[in-house]
């Protein structure tokens, strides 16, 4: 009887952390509490970073997590971490003025036949989503896009909504890669 009771405990145990293992890898189910943070190094003035936690937390809240401002009370913390580099350039024709009213006609400019370089900027963003006070990582999900130029502030917004709803495309699924768009 003995033995019998030690294989039943040598069993719970075997149980009890293969469902604390699995409990530890498997993503939050939406609906808990979140609370989106950028890293620490991250510079806090950045308008892209801002925009790209704002599209995050939208897209969160669409997949049905309640999100917390306070990173110490929500269940979940997830870090959007951003990254722009220049990767090159390309080559676009160039336009001679912008559209104009002139009385009761419209003079609508038409390519030059000259061309001009634009620099190709890569941009990232990645959402890691960790347990509040743990730094493994449940879930994670990034996407990427290479796009000419500096985007202006509406675009801007729109870039980081579409990564932001990209990177989150997979959830609860975890991707090797991250996705891209163009």
């Amino acid at each position: 009887m003995a033995l019998g009771t030690i294989g039943m405990l040598a069993s719970g145990a075997a149980l009890m952390a293969a469902t604390a293992h699995d409990g530890a890898a498997t993503p939050p189910r939406a609906g808990g509490t979140i609370a989106i943070i950028s890293p620490d190094a991250a510079d806090p003035d950045d308008a892209f970073d801002r925009r790209a936690r704002e599209a995050a937390t939208a897209r969160l809240g669409d997949r049905g997590f309640t999100i917390l401002d306070d990173r110490d009370h929500a269940a979940y913390v997830a870090e959007v971490i951003t990254s722009r580099s220049n990767v090159g350039t390309s080559v676009t024709r160039a336009r001679r003025d912008a559209p104009a009213v002139l009385g009761s006609g419209v003079n609508i400019p038409l390519a030059s036949g000259k061309s001009s370089f634009v620099a190709m900027q890569r941009t990232t963003i990645e959402i890691r989503i960790r347990k509040r006070g743990s730094p493994a990582v449940l879930w994670h999900g990034s996407a990427v896009t290479v796009r000419p130029g500096e985007p202006s502030v509406a675009k801007a917004e729109l870039l980081a909504s579409e990564l932001s709803q990209a990177a989150l495309s997979s959830y609860p699924v975890v991707t090797d890669t991250a996705i891209s768009i163009p």
